[in-house]
Parts: structure tokens; C-alpha cells; sequence
């Protein structure tokens, strides 16, 4: 039996005060809720509510699209020319709150610019799914957050010696940011209900926040002199933040907890061999599937790694299969790192670098060309792992600007406007629903739509075609 005794935070001053008593965590461990490896338990699973239709990628009828938007330009995208709030209301299913207007600066006086674009967004599609992003590593950028982070210092991560575990240290220019040690239940109440005091109150919270996104979800060590007896402990008092969040959420409005890393699906040196991808996503509804097709899945010829994309293939179909949803963040090419910048100052978009021997195109022109040119490389892989709980993310960066939708004449984004306001063509076909899973032989994977046939070989990304009908 778990025991658990949560009070009411006070709502009115914007402070969530975290009253928890510690027998929701000791309750989950008697329970063996959180185990070695943050097992909830055979057959346990927290499935996803948000699907989506067949009809096309992204039309006037259905979407398949998601966004995690972490840096935008507020010089682009304000209130004053709100032409952006209608093409993202109508073509997105969800996208993440996270660096939008003042949001950064905000200190708790007035509404934060995270609100004022949730009422936008709203007003234009009640239907949006928004969900708050924080970090498991450093919780927030904003000033706000940080501030309530900074009074509370007996909640920050230290190691085994006492030491603090910086996800930044500070500068002459930062106070830094401090980890949260998740095995202290104040702290995990904290986090649970952080997104909740940019409210006035509950009510408004219901209206414009539908849950929680987790950076940094994953299995991870914070630091080599934590003990791996102690970072079980650690992993498992992070899995409980996730499962009071859940429990707000499915109280508030019957919101949802997604996670980036999630699937674990990626390499770790550091990473035990029992971890999978149900090790971690149990805990969420949703899984955030960052680097699909690039970065860590590619080599650095260019090509992807066929045993990492294979990893990665199973894990989406076997996590949606289980019912949760899975978002997939493709990039345009072989990404990898650095990242540049192209257009001008203050109208500009952030590109990744492309591994291999072809650069990433020199200018913002050859960019949005080259965006359109290799969709097909992202958009038929995620046709092949697909299913109604899998939605696709599709851009250079994390700004709006980098290519989520195609912008105004005059301003610089990774997306060709040569259809503006449409997306891509691809994106509006109409697609049918799926004859059947994936079929596999060797490294080639194929799938049959109504409207549409898929081939992907995982030895060579520029074979990979949709022959629509």
C-alpha cells in the first residue's frame, strides 16, 4: 500500500509551498514502486490520451505534428505582430512552453510571457496541448524559478563528499545552476507542481497548462563521485517527482508527464546494460526522441549507425505500442555538432553542423532548400515506426524560427515560405492509414499506406523515398 498526505500549495501569491510528508516516498519503496532499475511493476504503464488521424501529416483535419520550442527570437515572435500564434495553433498538436517573450527575466511580478502566449495559442485552438518545460538537471533558466531554487539550498545535489554538483557553476557573470537532489520529497514536490505557480490560481493553470515536460528524464550519472548505490536511490527519487507530477496533472486536467531520453535508446558509458527503454518511459506517458536520425545515431561519415537506428526504430514501435507516446525530433541532414547561426543579427535561425564530407549549407537560402530537399530522409523514417500516439518534430534548432513553420516574407527561418503559410507539400498529401506494421529484411524497412509507399535502408539515408499515390 503507498501512503501519501500532499496539502494544497498556497495559489494566490504564486509560491507552490511544498508540504509533503516523506511517507509518499518511503511508501513507494515498501511498495516496490521504484526498484533497482525504477521499475514500477509488471505490467504497469502510464499510456498517452493525445492520438492523432491518418488523413496527412499536417492538414485543416489532422496533424501528426509536435514542437519543443526552446529558444525563441522575441524580436520575431511578440504580441505586437501575433502572425505566428495562428499557423502554430493550427498545425501542431502540442508544443512545449519553454523561452517565449520575457520568460527568461520573469520574477514572479505580473504574467509571465509563457501565459500571455498559452492564452494566444489557446484563443486561436482550445485543442493544443501546451506543455511547461523544465530541466531534471538544472530545473529553469528563469529568473523566478531560480530564485525559489536559490532559498532553498538544502535541496541542492551534492556528492559523496559533500561537494556541490553544478550543472553550470557560477561566473563572474552567473549564480550558476545547482542539480536538484531528487531523493529529498520537498524537492520532488517542488518540481512536480513548479509550472503550476506561473498561475494566478488553479482555474487558470486548468485553462493553459497541460502538463509537464522533463528535460534530462533519462538514466544518467550526475557526477564520478556518487556512489551507484546512492545514484539508485537518486534515479528513484526523480521517478517519484514524475509520478507526483502525474498525479497533479491527472487531477488538474488530465494532463501528461513527457520526457526527454525517455526511450534510452542511446549510447552511455556510464549506463547500465539493464536499462531499455521501458526503464525510464514507465514513469511518463510521453517519450521525447531527441537525436532520430543524427547526432548519436549517425557516424561520422554522415551515415547512420544501423545498430543504434535499429535500437532506436524498435524502442518508439514497442514504447507506442505499449500505449505511450512517443515524439520524434528529426533534424534536416546528418547533424551533429556545433551549431552556427544564418541571416542576420537579430533575424537569424541556429543550424547544426553536418557530419561527413558535405557541409551544412553556407547561407539561410541553401539552408531552407536543403530543409525541403532531405525531409524525406526524417519524414520516412517516422512514416515507418508510426503509429497513433507517434507525432514528428522536424527543424534545424529549438527556436520557432529554425524551421517549424515557414515565416513571413522578410523573416529568417529554416522552412522554405514558398508555400506560406502552408508547410511542406508532403505534409499536406493525403496519406490513408497504415495497411500494417513495418516489414523488415535485412536493413531495409518498408510499410504500405493507403495512399502512400515507404522504403527505408538504414545503410544508406539518401535511398530513403515515399512513392505517394
Amino acid at each position: 500500500m503507498v501512503l501519501a498526505l500532499t496539502l494544497d500549495a498556497t495559489w494566490g501569491s504564486r509560491t507552490v509551498g511544498p508540504i509533503f510528508l516523506q511517507l509518499y516516498f518511503v511508501g513507494l519503496l515498501l511498495a516496490g514502486a521504484v526498484g533497482r532499475s525504477g521499475a514500477l511493476g509488471e505490467g504497469t504503464r502510464l499510456p498517452s490520451r493525445l492520438t492523432h488521424g491518418w488523413e496527412c501529416i499536417a492538414c485543416r483535419n489532422n496533424t501528426m505534428l509536435a514542437g519543443d520550442f526552446g529558444h525563441v527570437n522575441s524580436l520575431i515572435f511578440n504580441m505586437s505582430d501575433t502572425w505566428w500564434v495562428d499557423i502554430i495553433a493550427n498545425r501542431y498538436a502540442a508544443v512545449t512552453m519553454n523561452n517565449w517573450l520575457d520568460s527568461r527575466s520573469y520574477n514572479g511580478t505580473g504574467e509571465s510571457g509563457l501565459v500571455t502566449v498559452a492564452k494566444a495559442l489557446k484563443a486561436v485552438n482550445p485543442n493544443i496541448k501546451l506543455l511547461y518545460y523544465q530541466s531534471a538537471n538544472r530545473v529553469s533558466d528563469t529568473v523566478f524559478v531560480q530564485n525559489q531554487l536559490f532559498e532553498h539550498k538544502d535541496w541542492w545535489l551534492k556528492d559523496d563528499y559533500g561537494n556541490i554538483v553544478w550543472y553550470s557553476p557560477p561566473t563572474s557573470h552567473s549564480t550558476g545552476h545547482p542539480r536538484l537532489d531528487f531523493s529529498i520529497p520537498a524537492a520532488q514536490e517542488w518540481f512536480a507542481k513548479l509550472p503550476l505557480s506561473f498561475f494566478t490560481d488553479k482555474e487558470e493553470a486548468k485553462k493553459y497548462c497541460d502538463g509537464l515536460f522533463v528535460d534530462g528524464a533519462n538514466y544518467r550519472d550526475f557526477s564520478r563521485n556518487i556512489s551507484a548505490t546512492r545514484y539508485e536511490k537518486l534515479f528513484a527519487g526523480k521517478m517519484a517527482a514524475m509520478h507526483l507530477a502525474q498525479e497533479f496533472f491527472t487531477e488538474l486536467n488530465g494532463g501528461e508527464v513527457w520526457g526527454n531520453a525517455a526511450l534510452e535508446c542511446h549510447h552511455s558509458p556510464n549506463k547500465p546494460a539493464y536499462v531499455n527503454w521501458n526503464t525510464t518511459l514507465q514513469h511518463f506517458n510521453w517519450a521525447f526522441e531527441e537525436m532520430f536520425g543524427s547526432f548519436s545515431t549517425e557516424n561520422k561519415d554522415g551515415s547512420w549507425n544501423v545498430t543504434l537506428m535499429e535500437k532506436s526504430f524498435e524502442s518508439v514501435i514497442a514504447a507506442s505500442n505499449a500505449g505511450h507516446g512517443v515524439v520524434i525530433h528529426a533534424f534536416p541532414g546528418p547533424a551533429t555538432v556545433p551549431f552556427t547561426t544564418r541571416g542576420e543579427p537579430g533575424n537569424s535561425f541556429n543550424v547544426p553542423s553536418w557530419d561527413g564530407p558535405v557541409p551544412v549549407p553556407a547561407t539561410a537560402e541553401l539552408c531552407r532548400e536543403a530543409a525541403a530537399k532531405r525531409l524525406v530522409e526524417s519524414l520516412a523514417p517516422f512514416l515507418i515506426v508510426a503509429n497513433e500516439h507517434v507525432f514528428l518534430s522536424y527543424a534545424w534548432f529549438y527556436g520557432v524560427e529554425s524551421g517549424y513553420i515557414p515565416c513571413k516574407p522578410g523573416v529568417e527561418c529554416g522552412m522554405p515560405n514558398t508555400w506560406y503559410p502552408e508547410f511542406y507539400p508532403e505534409f499536406t498529401r493525403p496519406l490513408g492509414s497504415p495497411k500494417g506494421p513495418a516489414q523488415r529484411q535485412g536493413t531495409v524497412w518498408t510499410r504500405e499506406f493507403e495512399h502512400a509507399s515507404v522504403y527505408v535502408d538504414l545503410k544508406d539515408r539518401s535511398a530513403s523515398k515515399i512513392m505517394w499515390s
